[in-house]
């Protein structure tokens, strides 16, 4: 454990480091913040938290800097907690309320918001649709060998698709087999609704009713090889402006990881628990072309049931507490915005 003095001179390197990006040395901590200390006990503090692998020395003359794992006791131990200004709640409040039009919008809203009202870039992923319950399926004919399938879940999400068929279907036909499948299905989460539909396929009367093997197989193609929920960023551009990422080759990678955006699902993954939120600091990151950033998420809600996260990435020299501050805000809000509309 630090003692007061060691969480002192800390919390003072994260806050200087954070705020002017450059190595922080003793005069700059007893010239700032008023320690009642020397210089060259403060030299001797940042010493120890150097040995105990809080802080670095990029070079001999320099500074310190704080480590991940500085960063992670400042957050887990140091942090303030500031609130909102009342005009940034109502600005959410406005952009992400539950008249703002579909859930695919207010998501997109949200995402908009976090990178507009921070240095970061902001992410947000969408239910997963084999997470939600089916509510209802509407097949369109768009040629001979090809049917729009579009799926609505309970999650009020649209998911469209296009299939291949065997044979060419009337778009009566096809309405006939929207509803079968409709009746057959909802209320089953998409996960139940693919082994219900294989269990249907094996049964006997399936075999012989050649409609209802029309509608199995139709189903089948519709729901197989379901996507994750899709994830919008936004802000990317914001990393430009971060001292710590004007190497050309260290912002292609973090570009590369942003297009390949299975790696950002990964860790989102992570948070979709009942936890209100969760900081990953540097290499706690699961993907290593990432380990430059911190990412801070919280889940969005619908009637208590978590549907998906937000959060933001930016430099591990983050403003935790106004990310963190900022990030909860809008979560609850939109969680209460879902709630409204499903009520």
């Amino acid at each position: 454990m630090l003692n007061t003095r060691h969480q002192g001179v800390l919390r003072a390197i994260v806050l200087d480091y954070i705020r002017t990006a450059e190595p922080v040395g003793s005069r700059t901590i007893s010239r700032r913040y008023g320690f009642s200390l020397s210089p060259a006990t403060i030299r001797t503090t940042m010493a120890d938290l150097e040995e105990l692998g809080y802080v670095a020395q990029p070079h001999i003359s320099a500074g310190r800097i704080p480590t991940d794992r500085g960063y992670r006791f400042y957050v887990d131990t140091l942090m303030d907690r500031p609130q909102l200004s009342q005009a940034e709640v109502r600005r959410i409040e406005r952009q992400v309320g539950p008249s703002v039009g579909e859930v695919e919008e207010m998501l997109r809203e949200a995402g908009k918001l976090l990178s507009a009202l921070s240095p970061y870039v902001s992410v947000v992923l969408a239910p997963r649709l084999h997470d939600s319950q089916f509510r209802r399926v509407e097949l369109v004919s768009l040629a001979r060998d090809q049917v729009l399938v579009i799926l609505l879940a309970d999650t009020d999400l649209v998911h469209h698709k296009v299939i291949a068929v065997d044979e060419g279907m009337t778009q009566e036909e096809l309405d006939r087999i929207a509803r079968y499948l409709t009746d057959l299905l909802q209320g089953r989460t998409l996960r139940a609704v693919r082994d219900h539909l294989v269990a249907q396929m094996a049964e006997e009367k399936a075999q012989y009713d050649r409609m209802l093997s029309r509608a199995l197989r139709v189903g089948a193609k519709a729901l197989e090889a379901e996507p994750e929920g899709d994830l919008y960023v936004a802000g990317a551009a914001h990393l430009a402006d971060q001292p710590e990422f004007a190497d050309i080759a260290k912002m292609k990678a973090l570009f590369a990881a942003f297009e390949e955006k299975s790696r950002l699902v990964n860790i989102l993954n992570d948070c979709l628990t009942g936890e209100d939120f969760k900081i990953f600091i540097g290499s706690e990151i699961p993907v290593s072309d990432i380990h430059g950033l911190s990412v801070i998420a919280a889940p969005y809600r619908r009637q208590g049931r978590v549907l998906g996260v937000l959060g933001v990435l930016g430099p591990t020299r983050m403003e935790y507490g106004r990310a963190l501050a900022l990030v909860e805000t809008t979560a609850k809000l939109l969680s209460r915005a879902l709630t409204e509309r499903a009520a």
